[in-house]
């Protein structure tokens, strides 16, 4: 301790107000670029887990059409054996194709069912 107190020169204690004013700025600097960055990463994972999710229910409505003699599922309703999770939107599927036709967000806020059957989500 005594060789780092020998090591500051004779009255420099701490930093001067201009060295904490210059951090203080760059700090303000970074989180001005990165806080809005950050909310949209959010809203973009948001949307690719709904993506997801929707996949994972046209898959298990196809495992579903597979073990009932080649009916489509009406709703994610009917899906409630074939899925691990109950999915967070709310599913409707054609009874031709078993594509989904339309979708409600459940839990989600601030996206939307785009695109009809074989749509997507997206942000609203």
């Amino acid at each position: 301790m005594k060789r780092f107190m020998k090591g500051l020169r004779k009255g420099e204690k701490g930093f001067t107000l201009i060295e904490l004013l210059i951090v203080v700025a760059i700090l303000g600097i970074l989180a001005a670029v990165i806080v809005p960055n950050l909310a949209s990463f959010l809203g973009t994972g948001t949307v690719a887990a709904a993506n997801t999710e929707a996949a994972n229910v046209e898959t298990a409505a196809l495992a579903y059409y597979a073990d009932n003699d080649g009916v489509w599922p009406t709703d994610s309703d009917d899906l409630t054996t074939y899925l691990s999770n109950t999915p967070k939107g709310t599913y409707t599927f054609s009874a031709t194709s078993g594509k989904i036709v339309s979708a409600v967000a459940v839990t989600w806020t601030g996206i939307a069912w785009v695109g009809g059957e074989g749509g997507q989500w997206e942000k609203s």
